[in-house]
């Protein structure tokens, strides 16, 4: 097979120039710095009695994963993440399935995601002053517009479209969207403190039982009678947390899979596989806090229970056509227009953030799969103007448009995003098997590779350790959705997309072999080594 300087500076144009601040602060705003306050929705009524402050724990699990992730990076600073160290350490095929599978559930959250806050800030918005204005029928006609499938199509495509100018403009675009993001979220974290410590959860209890028109102690008493916990629950705070919390952690690996754009490979993962974490922890733990601080800890979570479980006492209410989400419940606590307002400007801010980023870091895995002849390779083309992957950015595009659609027009298909999870934790069981046998299946790669790369604990290499329990958590992850699944909790969809995932790159792949094969090109011949840099 003839020579090719795959990914190599010269040959593509790509240079490093994302600094370690920058890379950190694109990782933490990835996942969505507030869809805390979404989860805070969906987690106690799928897992019931769960804390979702002590669920904040269960992210330990994601320090073993980064730091498996901060390794295989070190040794393979490529583009392509996972892509690379599975194709390279297993097989190919396998590093297709999960690279696949990761970026095209994170593409979707482009779709999907958007449709969030075209949702929860701006339909919202307007249910919030109907709330404080006695449900005046003004605000509540807008609110109905906006919700209104077509006029979420046309927003949604318009916001994508402008993410496209982003992509285009290149890196540097993306990086200034990621700060932007990251200062939303902190306003929204300042606002939600203030608003909690004006108003004490005597005077919300009082505004909740005056606009709703039901009383705020019949909530948790209506709740237990439909067979919610009247505790909190060890186990389903674990699995609250190991769902959807870590959920809100996909995409802060994202920096793994720019390792070819950035500066200071080995500092820049560190600081952004374990910084990201850090400050993800302790945003939730202000949005979780002191949402059970203002409402009540056990009522909040009863509420959610009602609304997800589709209860008369909560689909009856003057809001009951739409989810409790921070907008609407901030609204009731201070009847301020201005708190609204400033909530649904942040939760805008950051969503939109996270929509850019959660496509960008993928876009460089396609970009990685046509440098290895298993999609065409003009997706590997960059821009001569921007010196960007252009024809790859316009897939994952046009898949975030293709998913922004299903959400709006076939929304039980994306419900609760439940398919991501399942989806990206399949395709970290291969990257846990990737780590465990990286020592012996690449023995020379392994052995040039940086120091903190070989160390080892009880002489067993510390990345099969962290492989291992790459695998078991993986594992763990994926039972426990399907928990809320077999109970139909969750719609049959989720188990269909994953599939569906699964099974389009292995055909991506057989194709692509099979096709050079009659070329008498082998293209596993690539995969024996590593691209250049």
């Amino acid at each position: 097979m003839a020579s090719k300087d795959l990914f190599s500076v010269k040959a593509v144009g790509i240079t490093r120039q994302i600094s370690p601040w920058d890379t950190m602060v694109y990782s933490t705003v990835n996942p969505g710095l507030m869809y805390a306050l979404v989860y805070l929705m969906w987690a106690p009524f799928l897992y019931p009695g769960g804390h979702m402050v002590w669920a904040i724990v269960t992210v330990a699990q994601m320090f073993v994963i980064a730091g498996l992730y901060w390794l295989l990076s070190c040794a393979m600073p490529r583009q392509g993440g996972e892509y690379i160290y599975i194709s390279r350490i297993l097989h190919p095929v396998l590093g297709l399935m999960s690279s696949f599978m990761i970026s095209f559930a994170a593409i979707s959250w482009t779709g999907v995601c958007t449709d969030w806050w075209l949702k929860y800030s701006l339909s919202d918005f307007f249910v919030g002053l109907a709330a404080i204005h006695n449900f005046d029928e003004k605000w509540i006609n807008l609110a109905n517009f906006f919700m209104t499938t077509h006029v979420r199509a046309v927003i949604g495509t318009i916001a994508i479209l402008f993410i496209a100018w982003v992509f285009y403009r290149g890196t540097k675009a993306m990086v200034k969207l990621a700060w932007i993001a990251l200062a939303g979220t902190l306003m929204g974290a300042i606002v939600y403190i203030v608003a909690t410590f004006l108003v004490d959860q005597a005077v919300f209890a009082a505004n909740w039982t005056q606009i709703t028109g039901l009383n705020y102690d019949d909530v948790i008493k209506t709740a237990v009678a439909e067979g919610h916990p009247v505790k909190f629950l060890f186990g389903a705070t674990i699995m609250a947390g190991s769902t959807y919390i870590i959920l809100n952690t996909l995409g802060a690996t994202f920096g793994a899979n720019l390792a070819g754009e950035v500066r200071n490979v080995q500092k820049s993962q560190l600081l952004a596989l374990f910084g990201s974490l850090g400050l993800l922890m302790a945003i939730w733990a202000i949005f979780y806090g002191m949402s059970y601080k203002a409402w009540g800890t056990q009522w909040t979570n009863c509420l959610m229970f009602l609304c997800g479980t589709g209860n008369d006492a909560y689909t009856s209410l003057p809001i009951g056509k739409w989810e409790p989400f921070a907008t609407i419940m901030i609204a009731i606590m201070t009847k301020s227009g201005i708190f609204v307002f400033l909530i649904a400007l942040a939760f805008f801010m950051a969503t939109f953030g996270s929509t850019a980023g959660m496509s960008f870091g993928p876009i460089r895995n396609i970009y990685a799969w046509a440098f290895d002849r298993l999609v065409p390779e003009a997706l590997a083309k960059l821009h001569p103007k921007t010196s960007q992957p252009w024809y790859a950015s316009l897939v994952a595009l046009i898949g975030a448009e293709i998913f922004l659609l299903i959400d709006i027009y076939l929304p039980s298909w994306t419900a609760n995003i439940a398919y991501t999870i399942f989806t990206w934790f399949i395709g970290w069981i291969f990257l846990g098997i990737a780590g465990m046998v990286f020592p012996w299946r690449c023995k020379i790669l392994y052995e040039s590779s940086p120091p903190v790369v070989k160390g080892k604990f009880l002489g067993i290499p510390v990345v099969s350790i962290l492989g291992f329990l790459t695998l078991l958590i993986s594992v763990t992850i994926c039972v426990y959705l399907l928990i809320p699944f077999f109970q139909g909790l969750l719609p049959y969809t989720m188990v269909v997309m994953s599939v569906a995932l699964f099974i389009i790159p292995a055909i991506m792949y057989y194709y692509s072999k099979k096709s050079y094969a009659k070329k008498k090109i082998d293209i596993d011949i690539q995969f024996r080594e590593i691209p250049s840099d």
